[in-house]
């Protein structure tokens, strides 16, 4: 992330950041698993399931061993001490800085943001971890739990002591700081509000999605760089080396402009053998312009996913990327059914205008795309051809302008580049309209898949539909498409609300 110089220090949201160390920093789900089942085998305890070794990750271990197994007193302090034994040794190495984390750190610092920890992991093994990682001078306080047992060692506890430290190191200016506290658990939230300071959670931690709304934090983040721009106040948009206008367009227009030279420098390639060969009769010539375009534009493919793997951004942890792919496949017939509703009502509503039936140019392209069977017209138009749309215009050229604009823009923008691409005046409007519910939906899940299942879903309906009784509409379908059309607008409303919300919470 690059930054104009230095930020001023009081034009900051957060002068002060507190953060959780698992979970939030690193992931120490190895370390941490290994030791509890090795102390749990100590008391001849079968080794318990992964939801619950990633429960021991944020609250105090004798709460942990205490809340899920019953230990006595005696039992607590032997599963404490064999714990305690193996982490030493093993343990504490067995743990991972999430990718982005020292960056993030160097941004903040950079910013003038004052740095701290406060973990309920003890304070010892705490900083030793923190030199392993190299990240140590980053923190003007660091606050761990106590290794006596008998001590308070709450969340709450160590967060105070992380507080009045820092108050002691910023003096007389302590009184006008803002502070936020940073963690991924219920913990972290619950005791930044008992001590009335601001929290954010992190998504890619170990907290479930439930257990953090629950708690209900100021913010929710999904990755480091979100962080650096809540804390600082500098939008993603604005965090880009700056630019000329012209060299901005540029940017987010060439992808589009290379996939265009590839696909006519092949499609026409192979029209021209095609031609030379003399084999093809002219009634069937249409038909092979069709897949002579599928052929150029799968041709594209090599070069548009090169694209995308650099312009994307992979989830910081595997446990977010897992939730990630949870939450498609729970969701993926909410996204299919909203994209059903939505494009045969926009097609009901273009048909009731007349504007298919009176526009010359997309009567034409029509004429092409039904020149082929039903079966092939699916695969071509309801797979291939949505699949490379996405491919292009979310993941790659939606992803550009979010570099450069503020985010009620990016919608727009991409739906408009991706009208505009149709060329004729029907398919522009229809793929202006259809471009924001993906654009939106792109936004929301922040992966691929979930506009390629809507505009999959969508071009498989419409095909069908007009392929089998072309683009007229009876006066018996007036009602039924009515309520289509109201239940498109009632679902989109639903969606925005939600990426609203969302997005509010990340102080965007």
């Amino acid at each position: 992330m690059v930054f104009y110089g230095k930020i001023i220090y009081n034009v900051l949201m957060y002068h002060c950041v507190i953060f959780d160390l698992d979970g939030t920093l690193s992931d120490p789900f190895e370390g941490i698993s290994h030791c509890v089942c090795h102390a749990l085998s100590e008391l001849n305890i079968d080794k318990p399931s992964e939801k619950i070794l990633r429960d021991f990750i944020g609250p105090p271990l004798q709460d942990s061993f205490r809340n899920w197994f019953g230990l006595d007193d005696e039992g607590l302090g032997k599963a404490v001490d064999a714990y305690r034994d193996l982490y030493e040794k093993e343990g504490i190495w067995e743990n991972t800085l999430y990718p982005g984390i020292a960056q993030m750190l160097a941004d903040l610092k950079e910013a003038g943001v004052v740095l701290a920890v406060a973990s309920s992991k003890p304070e010892v093994y705490v900083r030793q971890l923190l030199e392993k990682f190299e990240i140590e001078g980053y923190f003007t306080v660091v606050a761990g739990s106590s290794m006596d047992k008998g001590k308070d060692n709450t969340k709450v506890e160590v967060l105070s002591r992380a507080v009045e430290e820092l108050r002691g190191h910023l003096g007389r200016k302590a009184d006008n700081i803002q502070m936020l506290m940073v963690g991924d658990r219920k913990f972290d939230i619950e005791a930044a509000h008992e001590l009335s300071l601001k929290a954010c959670a992190v998504s890619f931690g170990y907290g479930e999605e439930a257990e953090l709304t629950a708690c209900d934090p100021e913010y929710i983040v999904d990755d480091p760089e979100e962080l650096v721009c809540l804390v600082t106040g500098v939008k993603p948009y604005q965090t880009m080396p700056p630019k000329p206008a012209f060299l901005k367009t540029f940017d987010v227009l060439l992808p589009l402009l290379l996939f265009w030279a590839i696909e006519l420098g092949i499609y026409n390639l192979c029209y021209a053998i095609v031609l030379y060969s003399g084999k093809v009769p002219a009634e069937s010539l249409e038909r092979v312009k069709v897949y002579l375009n599928v052929v150029a534009a799968v041709a594209t493919w090599p070069y548009l996913a090169r694209c995308y793997r650099h312009d994307s951004k992979a989830p910081v942890s595997d446990l977010a990327a897992e939730r990630l792919r949870g939450k498609l496949f729970k969701e993926w017939p909410l996204i299919l059914g909203y994209s059903l509703a939505f494009s045969l009502g926009l097609n009901i509503v273009l048909t009731v205008l007349g504007m298919t039936r009176r526009s010359v140019s997309f009567q034409s392209v029509a004429t092409s795309q039904y020149s082929v069977s039903l079966s092939v017209g699916l695969v071509i138009y309801g797979i291939l051809i949505p699949f490379t749309e996405e491919l292009l215009f979310r993941g790659i050229v939606q992803r550009r302008i979010a570099r450069y604009f503020p985010e009620p823009m990016v919608i727009p923008l991409s739906a408009l580049i991706f009208g505009c691409y149709h060329g004729n005046p029907v398919q522009i409007l229809y793929a202006f309209l259809m471009g924001l519910a993906l654009a939106l939906v792109y936004q929301y899940y922040d992966h691929i898949a979930a506009p390629v299942i809507m505009h999959c879903g969508a071009n498989l309906l419409i095909y069908f539909i007009t392929k089998k009784v072309g683009f007229g509409i009876s006066p018996k379908a007036a009602v039924p498409g009515a309520i289509l059309v109201c239940l498109a607008i009632a679902v989109s409303y639903v969606y925005v609300k939600r990426l609203i919300s969302k997005r509010k919470r990340r102080g965007f």
